[in-house]
């Protein structure tokens, strides 16, 4: 079986919150809930294992033919934010926060000896548009349990930069929930706009 990537574009990018789970996959008991509002643009790409196919011949005749369907196994999201957020970078790469007194100041790559980063939870917001080109609301993409890479940056003199991170959303082992979903919502969650 091999496996395929299908992706698309997501316009009107709102934000992303994430929460950071514990290392089964389930909630806190307190969940610190976090807000990027400076999300630029974002892609989900659906990753799936694809399904045999086969056919029995007799000659010329095609006498049975049998396709298994192809099963979705993850959902993989992209997205560039438009500064660099250290407290975000933690919580999808790992590694160590830099501080002074209470306020962050940057941030430290992992170390080879830390352990692996804790899973999140992330929710991805675009706009949803009316014929009239206004926004009728939101749609709301969630992740019930991913795993993130490093951000990958480019500087230059004359483009902004904005780095992007990678997000693997696969099933939660602790809830049994499906990798992604996607819904229709009034407004976007107190993390975006306040």
């Amino acid at each position: 079986m091999a496996t395929q990537i299908k992706s698309g574009y997501l316009y009107g990018c709102r934000g992303l919150v994430i929460t950071q789970l514990n290392a089964d996959g389930s909630m806190p008991g307190t969940p610190d809930r976090y807000g990027i509002k400076t999300s630029q643009k974002a892609s989900v790409e659906v990753e799936y294992e694809e399904g045999e196919k086969s056919t029995l011949r007799g000659g010329d005749k095609v006498l049975a033919k049998v396709e298994d369907r192809d099963t979705i196994t993850g959902a993989n999201v992209k997205f560039t934010d438009a500064r660099f957020d250290a407290k975000a970078t933690k919580i999808i790469g790992g590694g160590t926060l830099l501080t002074s007194g209470e306020e962050i100041t940057g941030w430290e790559a992992p170390k080879t000896t830390d352990d692996e980063p804790l899973p999140f939870a992330a929710e991805l917001y675009t706009a949803n548009y009316n014929a009239q080109g206004g926004v009728d609301g939101y749609i709301k993409y969630s992740f019930p349990f991913c795993k993130g890479k490093l951000p990958a940056v480019e500087h230059s003199d004359k483009e902004w930069s904005a780095p992007e991170f990678e997000i693997r959303g696969r099933e939660n082992p602790s809830t049994a929930a499906a990798c992604y979903r996607k819904e229709f919502v009034a407004s976007l969650p107190v993390e975006l706009t306040s």
